[in-house]
């Protein structure tokens, strides 16, 4: 049951209170009374109350004092103020104590009634969030921290089930996945030197496995340097937050360097890593991710272990962008079953490679099984394996002399062992009204965990797809979209009166951590959301 005080210095007004709510609040109890602020600050040193209703002007200690004593501790009661006609300016000032809201004496009845019970309602949601919050609590660190790599990997494989299951227990965990700007790291093995080693293609999980266990305590060892977790092909990535692009990249920078010499010293294998996009929204992280994954590719043109960065490789990516376009050929092909195009493209393929070390041509093999494997929907593993150990056969053959002939004629027979195959996007018929129905959705939804993915879902189409014609209809990008929304929904509570608390309004839309609202808003307005507060508040008392 809630308890309430009143803190009043007429009798009467207390005991028309007392009655009112015997009547019309049964959830509601009096647990005590007070003549005027002093006397309810001592009452209230000894027990807790969900509301005090206090009267302004009062001997002693007035109303305004009680409400500045009382914003000042830890879990202050809900404060609702009466206050006579003369006393309304004074009862709008004490707004900056985060005062409720305040009523006019005398007071009616139906007003009355309405705003206890919008303090009764708001008193069960927060019972509702300290409770499921104390749930969440109470799941050990090793499930909460499995639930958070089980999301991120969710996220940037993209996959809306998932998200949808995670993303309410990551938000009720209140776990800060982005300081103020985040980024993908994505780390791997050094392919080629596995099967050098005659490491079956099976076994090759076991070396993932250690990688991803060196990764996770070398982050740990470092003050809980970046988020570790697998994606959907067992790469480990680290999602690495910080301050700034620099921070973020010289934390990037010592834990790859760190991984990779414990790596080498333990398993003899390198490590290449790569680097994705700075991204200050959650769901934007799997754009960073897709371009760390796209970023290792580049370990096919340099030797050694390397840490790429996109910005650092500029003279590679046109040699990169033609890699892919043919291997996109040799896809097209094999679904078409085209053997004209398919040889043509082959010899392209080939054609792209510098060198023909035993290093080069076995990334290269690597590279075409496993892009090929990604399009395939049955038996996907088990052809993977197939092609992988034909490849590695080949190359336990020391009088094999590499060269763009011999290598032609390996890929060819190594490509022998996949077959086309795969499901088309569907083609949506409305793509207006798809669009209006996530704006709908958002608009109504904005202060929840929301994702494209979710939303894909929920209208039984792709999330790529969905971001296609949203961004071509809508002009922007989903996120920018929903970032808008929330910033201006942020900007009317900012506003209201009495105004919100910032944590209350980064909580109300739809932020985790106040330091990321605070610096989403800061983008979005030029001005922290204190300052903006402020600035507001100000003009409304100079008018």
């Amino acid at each position: 049951m809630n308890k309430v005080m009143i803190v009043d210095d007429e009798p009467l007004v207390r005991e028309f209170l007392k009655l009112h709510f015997s009547q019309n609040h049964l959830d509601w109890e009096v647990a005590d009374e007070a003549m005027d602020g002093q006397e309810a600050w001592e009452k209230l040193q000894e027990q807790r109350v969900d509301l005090v209703i206090t009267d302004i002007k009062m001997p002693v200690v007035d109303g305004m004092e009680l409400c500045r004593r009382l914003s000042q501790i830890d879990h202050p009661p809900i404060v609702l103020i009466l206050s006579g006609f003369d006393e309304f300016s004074m009862a709008q000032g004490a707004i900056r104590y985060g005062v409720h809201s305040y009523m006019l004496k005398p007071m009616v009845k139906d007003d009355l009634i309405e705003t206890i019970n919008q303090i009764t309602d708001q008193l069960e949601r927060k019972s509702r969030e300290e409770l499921a919050f104390l749930a969440m609590k109470n799941i050990s660190k090793d499930s909460q921290s499995q639930v958070v790599k089980q999301f991120l990997k969710a996220l940037v494989s993209d996959s809306s089930v998932e998200i949808k299951a995670l993303y309410p227990l990551v938000f009720r965990l209140k776990v800060q996945l982005i300081e103020t700007e985040g980024m993908i790291m994505v780390l791997d093995l050094h392919e080629d030197q596995l099967a050098m080693k005659g490491i079956p293609f099976s076994d090759k999980s076991i070396f993932r496995f250690i990688l991803n266990q060196f990764a996770s305590e070398l982050s740990e060892e470092s003050g809980g340097m970046g988020f570790v977790f697998l994606d959907e092909e067992q790469n480990t990535c680290v999602l690495m937050t910080g301050e700034d692009k620099n921070h973020i990249k010289q934390k990037c920078q010592l834990l790859y360097e760190k991984i990779s010499s414990v790596m080498l010293t333990n398993t003899g294998v390198t490590v290449s890593g790569a680097l994705g996009s700075y991204e200050s929204e959650l769901f934007q992280l799997q754009a960073s991710y897709q371009i760390a994954s796209r970023n290792l590719h580049y370990r096919l043109f340099l030797d050694g272990p390397t840490l790429f960065d996109e910005l650092t490789l500029l003279n590679e990516q046109p040699r990169l962008n033609a890699l892919e376009l043919t291997m996109s050929s040799i896809q097209f092909a094999l679904l078409d079953h085209n053997e004209i195009v398919y040889s043509m493209a082959i010899n392209q393929y080939v054609d792209k490679m510098e060198a023909f070390s035993v290093s080069s041509v076995l990334k290269f093999g690597i590279y075409l099984i496993r892009r090929l494997a990604k399009g395939m929907n049955e038996h996907r593993g088990e052809v993977l394996e197939r092609a992988y150990r034909h490849l590695q056969k080949n190359f336990q053959q020391s009088n094999v002399e590499w060269t763009s002939e011999s290598t032609l004629i390996l890929f060819r027979e190594t490509l022998g062992f996949f077959t086309s195959g795969r499901n088309e996007e569907p083609n949506p018929v409305n793509e207006q009204d798809i669009v209006s129905r996530v704006k709908a959705y958002i608009y109504a939804h904005y202060s929840e965990p929301l994702s494209l993915a979710l939303l894909a879902e929920k209208l039984g189409i792709s999330s790529g797809y969905l971001s296609q014609i949203f961004h071509k209809t809508v002009q922007e990008s989903y996120i920018k979209f929903l970032t808008r929304v929330r910033m201006d929904q942020a900007a009317k509570l900012l506003k209201a009166v009495p105004p919100e608390k910032v944590y209350d309004v980064s909580d109300k839309v739809g932020y985790v951590s106040v330091k990321h609202f605070s610096h989403v808003f800061k983008q979005h307005y030029n001005m922290p959301p204190g300052e903006f507060q402020e600035k507001y508040m100000s003009a409304q008392r100079g008018n």
